[in-house]
C-alpha cells in the first residue's frame, strides 16, 4: 500500500476525492488531510506519503508553496495538483516543480486515476532501484562495523557509495526505540535523519538505526546529538535512547567506535529517561557488588516447596529494590544477578541446565530495563515449576511414594534398607530406581535436603547449630558441621550470621 495526503480548502472536496477513486484498487490508503498547504507540512512532518493530491488556491500557504517545500524536504514524494482555474502560469510553475498531472475541477474519474496509476509506477520503480542500492550499502556499512570486510574490497565500496567523509572526526550513533515500528516507519524515519545531517544511516538486522556522525569540533558533534535527540523526542512516543560511540579518524575505524557505542547501549536497562547515553553519563555507575536483602535460598525453597507466587512475588521484590536504591550500579552487576539467579536454579533446583538456557541467558543480556528483566525471570520460574511437575509426574508410583515419605521423616534416621523394608521392594533396585528418576544418589539427596532444612531453621529460630542438626537428621554433630561447610562453604554459625538480617 502506498499513502496518500489530501489537502484542500473546501471540506467537501476532499469528501468527494475520497469516494471518487477505489484507493485500495490501486494498492492506496489516504492517510491524511489538510485544509492549507502550512497544515499539511506540520502532518506530513511525522507522517509518511508517497503522493499528495493539493488544490492550488488556499489560505496561508497555497499549493505550489506546499510542493516547493515539500520537494526541498521528500524529494521522491509525488504530488498531483487540482485547480479550478487553468492558468498557464500555475501550470508552468507546477512543472517546474516536477509535478505528476494539472487537473482541473470537477475532475475527471479516468483521467485521475491514469495519472495515480502512472505516478504508482514511478515509485515502485525508484524504490525498487533506491532498496537494491541502500541493500548493497548497509550491507557494506554493517560488515565493516563488525570487521566482516577485507580492506581492498571495503576501500572499493567506500569509493562506490561515496563514505569518505571530509570531518576530522567520525562516530557511530546506535539509535534503539523500545515500543514496536512498523518497517515502513522506521525506514522514514531513517530518511529523516539522513536528510538532517547529511549522513548516512542504516538499519541493523534487529531493527536499530545507526547514524555516521562526521565533525569538524566537538562543539558541532553536541550540537548534532542534541538535533538527534530533539528529532527523536518529536517523532517517537515510547521509550528510546542514543548510545554515542568514541571519536575516530578514519572509516576504517569506525568498527571501534560502533563497539563502544554497543557497550554503552546495554546502560538502558538502568537509565530511566529516554536521551542521550555517552561516556560522560556512565562514569557515575559503580562496579561496585550488587547488594539486596534477597536470598537465592529462598527462592530455591520456594520453588522447592512448590509456592508459585511466592517465587515470583520473591523475583519482583528484590528487583523493586535494586530499582528504587539511589546507588547508581552499573548494568553489568544486574544481569549478571540475573544470571546468577537462572544457573543457581538450573544447578541445585533441577540438578542440570537445559536447552533454553543459552536463549535465557541472551535475553537477559539483551534486556533493556528492569521490567523485561524481570518479565524474563518469570517466564523461567514458570517454566520450571512446569519441568518439576513434569518430573514429578513421570516418577514412578513407588519413587513417587518414597520421595513423598522422606520429605515429612528427613529427621529420622533413613536409609535405602529401611525404605526398602517399608515399600517392600529390593534395596539395590530402589537405588538405581531413585538415582535414575531424581538425578541423585540416596545420600546426596539425604544431604541436600537436611541441609537446606538446616538452613532453614538457622535462620528462623535461636537453636544452636549443634542441636539443629541433630534436628535434620544428623546424629553427629561433628559430621553435619563437616557436611555444612563443604557443601555450603562456611560454617553453619558463619552461615546464620550472614544471613540473620534477611
Amino acid at each position: 500500500m502506498y499513502n496518500v495526503f489530501l489537502v484542500d480548502d473546501e471540506p467537501f472536496i476532499i469528501e468527494g476525492m475520497k469516494a471518487l477513486v477505489p484507493w485500495e484498487d490501486y494498492g492506496l490508503k489516504v492517510v491524511g488531510e489538510a485544509s492549507n498547504g502550512s497544515e499539511a507540512l506540520k502532518k506530513l512532518e511525522t507522517c509518511h506519503v508517497d503522493i499528495v493530491l493539493t488544490d492550488i488556491t488556499m489560505p496561508i500557504m497555497d499549493g505550489l508553496e506546499l510542493i516547493g517545500t515539500l520537494k526541498e524536504r521528500q524529494p521522491n514524494t509525488k504530488c498531483i495538483v487540482l485547480s479550478g482555474y487553468e492558468e498557464f502560469d500555475y501550470v508552468k510553475k507546477g512543472m517546474k516543480l516536477g509535478i505528476e498531472n494539472y487537473l482541473l475541477k470537477p475532475v475527471n474519474e479516468q483521467e485521475l486515476i491514469s495519472t495515480l496509476e502512472n505516478s504508482v509506477e514511478k515509485i515502485e520503480k525508484s524504490t525498487n532501484d533506491e532498496e537494491a542500492y541502500t541493500i548493497l550499502r548497509d550491507n557494506t556499512i554493517w560488515r565493516s562495523l563488525n570487521q566482516d570486510i577485507d580492506a581492498k574490497e571495503w576501500r572499493e565500496r567506500v569509493e562506490l557509495y561515496s563514505l569518505e567523509f571530509d570531518s576530522q572526526k567520525l562516530a557511530v550513533v546506535l539509535m534503539q526505540i523500545s515500543s514496536e515500528i512498523e518497517h515502513e516507519n522506521i525506514s522514514f524515519f531513517r530518511r529523516r535523519v539522513e536528510e538532517l545531517f547529511q549522513s548516512v544511516c542504516i538499519i541493523n538486522p534487529d531493527g536499530e538505526l545507526i547514524l555516521l556522525v562526521s565533525s569538524n569540533c566537538e562543539d558541532d558533534f553536541k550540537k548534532k546529538l542534541d538535533e538527534l535527540n530533539v528529532l527523536f523526542a518529536g517523532y517517537v512516543s515510547g521509550k528510546y535512547h542514543i548510545s554515542v560511540g568514541s571519536s575516530v579518524c578514519s572509516t576504517n575505524e569506525l568498527y571501534k567506535s560502533y563497539q563502544r557505542a554497543k557497550e554503552l547501549s546495554s546502560f538502558r536497562l538502568v537509565v530511566k529517561e529516554s536521551g542521550l547515553i555517552t561516556d560522560e553519563l556512565t562514569k557515575q555507575y559503580m562496579q561496585a557488588s550488587l547488594s539486596t536483602s534477597y536470598k537465592l535460598d529462598d527462592l530455591k525453597r520456594y520453588i522447592v516447596g512448590s509456592e508459585q507466587e511466592k517465587a515470583f512475588l520473591w523475583i519482583k521484590d528484590s528487583f523493586a529494590e535494586i530499582n528504587k536504591s539511589t546507588k547508581k550500579v552499573a548494568p553489568t552487576r544486574i544481569r549478571g544477578f540475573a544470571i546468577e539467579i537462572v544457573t543457581s536454579i538450573q544447578k541445585e533446583v533441577l540438578s542440570h541446565a537445559n536447552d533454553q538456557t543459552v536463549g535465557i541467558v541472551k535475553r537477559i543480556l539483551e534486556a533493556y530495563s528492569i521490567e523485561l528483566l524481570v518479565d524474563i525471570l518469570i517466564d523461567f520460574i514458570e517454566g520450571t515449576f512446569r519441568a518439576l511437575e513434569q518430573k514429578s509426574e513421570q516418577r514412578s508410583p513407588i519413587i513417587h511414594s518414597v520421595v513423598q515419605y522422606i520429605q515429612e521423616h528427613f529427621h529420622e534416621e533413613l536409609s535405602l534398607k529401611t525404605l526398602s523394608y517399608k515399600f517392600h521392594i529390593n534395596s539395590i533396585y530402589l537405588g538405581q530406581l531413585f538415582q535414575k528418576e531424581t538425578g541423585l544418589v540416596f545420600s546426596e539427596y539425604m544431604n541436600h535436603l537436611r541441609l537446606e532444612k538446616a538452613k532453614q531453621l538457622l535462620k528462623e529460630t535461636h537453636l544452636k547449630a549443634g542441636v539443629i542438626g541433630k534436628q535434620v537428621g544428623y546424629s553427629d554433630s561433628a559430621y553435619f558441621y563437616k557436611q555444612f561447610k563443604k557443601v555450603v562453604g562456611i560454617t553453619p554459625s558463619a552461615w546464620k550470621a550472614m544471613n540473620i538480617n534477611s
